[in-house]
Parts: structure tokens; sequence; C-alpha cells
């Protein structure tokens, strides 16, 4: 009813042809958006541009980043929308020590996968070779790293054992694990679990298994505390002693003499233990192969006569 009332002026009709064509432009500009972007987006589709130029990935220690790329199995000829980061990234957790991948495109044609592995709390020598201790306590003995001095050596720790030590240094402050060159498992009749631990700043640490991880947090505020020259050395190197209290030894000391004899000796008897156990191993081994060949020499015979 309105409408019909309207009187239109030459004003009016000007203004509602203005109004008219401003609304076929949008339109049209909508219109030449919508082709321009479909167009821009069929031809990155289908030309070289969404071909994978480069696939990065962040350090790692455990893998090298040519065993990364080759379980990732990205190559040029892939195209960066049709890639599968999900499998790429299954693929990749299947190497030793991963804990998590993240696969990212980076447009137009980049990929990134970043690799977060376990932490590696120790390795156990194995002749020439040093095999690597996980913070999960998994054991990579198919890896040799150098020993670097930045994780400690790990020695004669029985399967039970390690998983407790490695819940310790998992538990310890960062800074003191990282002070910390060599462990050992040196028990003996009357201290059944008892750990030593060489400390990078000439110290010695000796502590109970199933205690120490409530004791050395306080290591720091204890060595501090040892008398040291002017560049920070320690004039008398010893023993921290942590299976009951907490004292120290200077190595100067007798205490500290028949402390250290004590625990060499019980360490070389487990050494010849554990030698002992292994030329068993391989005399049984042997003597189970000499037994296979027998019975095999034994049928052939039996065949012959046959």
């Amino acid at each position: 009813m309105m409408e019909d009332n309207i009187i239109e002026t030459p004003q009016y009709i000007e203004d509602k042809r203005k109004r008219r064509k401003r609304k076929q432009r949008i339109q049209l500009g909508v219109f030449l958006s919508i082709v321009a972007l479909v167009t821009l987006i069929l031809l990155y589709m289908f030309t070289d541009i969404s071909y994978v130029s480069k696939v990065s990935v962040n350090h790692t220690t455990l893998n090298s980043e040519q065993d990364i790329l080759k379980k990732a199995n990205i190559t040029k000829s892939d195209r960066i929308y049709g890639i599968n980061t999900g499998d790429i990234a299954n693929n990749i957790e299947y190497l030793d020590g991963v804990k998590s991948v993240e696969i990212k495109r980076h447009f137009p044609n980049k990929v990134s996968i970043h690799v977060d592995e376990y932490k590696v709390m120790g390795l156990i020598p194995d002749g020439s070779e040093f095999h690597p201790v996980l913070e999960n306590g998994q054991i990579l003995h198919q890896k040799d790293f150098k020993a670097s001095g930045e994780a400690p050596l790990i020695n004669n720790f029985g399967k039970k054992e390690l998983n407790k030590l490695i819940k310790v240094l998992n538990e310890t402050k960062t800074p003191i694990v990282n002070q910390i060159s060599e462990i050992n498992f040196i028990p003996n009749e009357q201290a059944s679990s008892r750990i030593q631990f060489f400390m990078k700043d000439g110290l010695e640490v000796i502590g109970d298994l199933r205690t120490i991880s409530d004791k050395l947090d306080y290591y720091p505020s204890m060595a501090k505390n040892i008398e040291r020259d002017e560049n920070g050395k320690i004039i008398k190197p010893g023993i921290i002693d942590l299976e009951i209290g907490a004292v120290f030894i200077p190595y100067e000391s007798k205490k500290a003499e028949t402390r250290r004899m004590e625990m060499e000796s019980e360490m070389k008897v487990k050494e010849e233990k554990e030698k002992q156990k292994v030329e068993q191993a391989v005399k049984d081994l042997q003597n189970q192969l000499n037994d296979i060949k027998k019975k095999k020499r034994q049928n052939k015979t039996i065949e012959i006569s046959l």
C-alpha cells in the first residue's frame, strides 16, 4: 500500500537505477571472484606448483634424517594435497625410540616433519659398542652410540634393577642427571641394592637404589660445601655416602680406601660371574649345535642303509 503512494520523481528514479546498477556490479564481482578462485585452484592442482618441492625434518638424536625421510617416502612426484599425513606419521613411529610424529603441509608445496624421540638416559657398553637406554626403559640393541659424555655409562644392571634406575633418573632434576658420568650396580650380601655414581665434578656418590631417588636432589648443596680452588675444582675429591645418612669421605682417608677396595673387589667378582655365564651360554649353544649335527649324520646313515 505504501509503495502505491510513492511518487516517482526524477530523483527517485535515478537513485533506484543506481541501486540496481550497484547490485549488478556486486553480483558480477562475486561471480568473477568465484571463477578466478576456481581457476586458481585448478591451476594449483594440475600444474607443477602443487608437487612437493621440499621436505624438512627437525634435528633428532636416535634416527638420522635419511632414515626418517625413507620411512616418510614422500617424493617430488607427490602432490602436497594428496599425501596422507596420518599414514606417514604411523610409518615413522615404527622407527626405534620415536615417541610421536607431527606432519604439516606448508603452502604452496612444502612439508615439515617433527619427530619427538624418547630421551637417552644412559649408554650400556657392549665391547666396543654403546647401546642407548631410553627414558621408557627400552634398550636399543641395534643402535651403536659413540660415548660422548652427555649420557652416563651404565654397568652391571639386570633388567629389574635397570627399570628402577630409569625411574630414579626420570624423577631426578635434569641438571643433576647431566652431572653423572657413570653408574654402577655393585650389590653385596650386606647391601643388595648398592649403587655407585661417578660425577663429572670428580666426586663419587654411593647409595641404595631403593632410596637414592629421595636423596640425589640434595647433591648440589652437599657438593657446594666441599672445598674447591679458585677455578671451582674440588681440592680433595672423595665419596658422598648416601646409603644410610649423608657423609663425605675424602679419598685420602683410610675409610675411603677401604670402601674403594671393597667395591672394586665386588665389581670384579660380579664381572667374573657375568663372564662365566656368557662362556657357559656359548658352550651350551655349541653343544646343542653339535647334537643337531650328530642327529643329522645319524639320520643320513639310516637313510643310506635303507
